[in-house]
């Protein structure tokens, strides 16, 4: 795949120029392969806040400094520091990767410069684990011009740079969530210079950009800036809050010779260190992680107190949210291909039940360490069965319990808690498109990020070619749903109901109807190249993780006082 495909070249135009509250910014002009008539102004690596170096590490982002004159705005900005290693697991070919602390830029792809045309603004938040990524992976060229709509993506701190955190005042942590809330006071200020509503405003992300919704949902420090919110494959609990964030900002200080005695002294210390040092030592902690059976993430999101002053769920059962409509759901094999073929040895040749018991015995065991660890993989085998004689049934199953576990359960649980104070769209995602499925077996479903080139519209621009690529077409098929897809996601940014096209483009495709889920009517949308509504995702398998399983794990808890 491609970082940022180039539309079917920049045109003659007089290349656009644009005033915002820090100075002038120069962009240029791109098309889609299909609407050549139809201009998108783009402007890349726009700076929303000052440089996060020096003192400023491990703090909140202060606004951006003006400048002088006019802005070049034609290439995107570095990538935060990041392990490159991590983007090679991403669905998209980097040509465009240069790392620097000074990252906290912006990109917006626009229709429209007039400052009345008011059009619906969606924000991009990327995925990656809050380890990974850049705002510019995904060009949303397509999903601007076919929707009429202003699309802004975004850079923010990731790993300890992002959320280390001492647990006090010297290193509060959440640092990338609050870069997120500097990009959206940005765009609350700016965009209708870009053609965009600023009272119109959803935010929308994928795996951790997901995650990073659902937080912003429930957070003080975001109420107001945004007005509906899209978190696709992953919510606040995938990546749950770290109770005791000191112990891991210690392992790092420790193993970059930092004295750890008081946290001011060790957080004084990590800000002299280089990014490229902080980068390589949150490798070697997440190593040793990995031995001891814990989680990849060393630094999760934490409770602060201030950008999140409680658990999230506790937030959600209090109704404490930002927006009233809520769009969420994942895709229908999460764990299927992507994620399980970087940390599993031998993955995709099928599983004995050894390993698979075995499997499910650790995650049962670090997810609840309780007394009742025997009746809870009981519980799951019962639910999740096999063919014992059929190694790749096994394998099948153990990627459901996986992704049920880590995203889609998560998910249901956050959609019906939020159900109870606004409405909610849920959606299993089914359609695989043919450049997701080249190169892997005919048994994966629709994996982890497989939406991403459907819902950028990628089949209408032309990526550049880059030797070594497997650029299988798109076909009429991919067109067509990526086309229905936009128009869903736009439709809901626009009005609040996906299926509603109210103030749309002319030719913008008419959907199927999304009904709203309730608790009482649990219904959701399966999306494919002909979607259709159903009731009730999942439902014993969401039973089992939402309801069953923390019972057990309460009554163990009551057993043992």
């Amino acid at each position: 795949m491609w970082l940022c495909a180039a539309s079917s070249g920049f045109s003659d135009d007089v290349p656009p120029v644009v005033t915002t509250a820090s100075g002038k910014v120069r962009g240029t002009v791109q098309y889609t392969n299909d609407l050549p008539d139809k201009p998108v102004y783009t402007f890349l690596g726009i700076p929303y806040a000052a440089p996060p170096v020096g003192d400023l590490r491990f703090r909140a982002p202060q606004p951006a400094a003006p400048w002088e004159g006019v802005r070049d705005a034609t290439e995107l900005g570095p990538y935060c520091p990041q392990d490159y290693a991590m983007l090679k697991g991403f669905p998209a070919h980097y040509h465009h990767a240069t790392f620097d602390e000074d990252c906290l830029t912006l990109n917006i792809e626009t229709p429209s410069l007039g400052n009345n045309a008011i059009l619906p603004v969606l924000l991009w938040i990327h995925g990656g684990a809050l380890l990974a990524g850049a705002g510019g992976m995904w060009p949303y060229a397509s999903l601007a011009a076919h929707q009429d709509v202003v699309v802004v993506t975004i850079n923010y701190r990731l790993g300890p740079l992002g959320f280390l955190s001492t647990g006090d005042e010297n290193a509060p942590g959440n640092f990338g969530f609050l870069d997120q809330v500097q990009s959206m006071l940005w765009v609350k200020e700016n965009i209708r210079n870009f053609g965009g509503d600023p009272d119109r405003i959803t935010i929308f992300g994928e795996s951790a950009g997901g995650a990073s919704v659902c937080y912003h949902v429930v957070s003080p420090l975001s109420k107001g800036l945004f007005h509906r919110a899209i978190s696709q494959s992953s919510v606040c609990q995938t990546l749950d809050v770290n109770p005791q964030p000191l112990e891991r900002g210690v392992a790092l200080a420790e193993d970059l010779g930092c004295e750890t005695g008081d946290t001011a002294s060790m957080v004084t210390c990590l800000r002299q260190a280089s990014s490229d040092d902080l980068v390589a030592s949150h490798r070697r902690l997440q190593m040793n992680l990995r031995l001891q059976g814990a989680e990849l993430f060393p630094f999760p999101p934490v409770v602060d107190g201030t950008y999140l002053p409680g658990h999230p769920n506790d937030l959600l059962h209090k109704g404490v949210v930002n927006v009233a409509q809520y769009l969420l759901g994942a895709n229908d094999h999460e764990y299927g291909f992507r994620i399980p073929l970087g940390t599993i040895p031998n993955f995709g040749q099928g599983m004995t039940e050894e390993e698979f018991l075995f499997r499910l015995e650790m995650l049962v065991s670090r997810l609840y360490p309780t007394s009742k660890k025997n009746d809870i993989v009981a519980a799951l085998r019962e639910e999740y069965q096999y063919n014992p004689d059929d190694s790749m049934a096994i394998q099948n199953q153990f990627t459901h319990v996986y992704g049920d576990q880590l995203l889609v359960a998560p998910t249901v649980f956050v959609a019906k808690k939020f159900a109870d104070h606004g409405q909610v769209y849920l959606y299993d995602n089914r359609y695989v498109s043919s450049v997701a499925s080249a190169g892997r077996p005919d048994w994966v479903g629709c994996d982890h990020t497989d939406e991403l080139v459907i819902l950028a519209g990628l089949a209408f621009l032309n990526p550049p070619a880059v030797s070594g690529d497997d650029h299988r077409p798109f076909s009429n098929e991919d067109k067509k749903t990526s086309l229905y897809m936009m128009a869903y996601w736009a439709n809901f940014a626009r009005t609040g109901n996906p299926s509603d096209g109210t103030g749309g483009p002319a030719d913008s495709p008419t959907v199927p109807e999304w009904p709203q889920y309730t608790p009482d009517n649990p219904a959701y949308m399966k999306l494919d190249v002909t979607s259709s509504a159903d009731i009730g995702l999942k439902t014993q398998k969401m039973k089992l993780w939402n309801d069953v399983i923390p019972k057990l794990v309460s009554s163990s808890v009551r057993d043992e006082l």
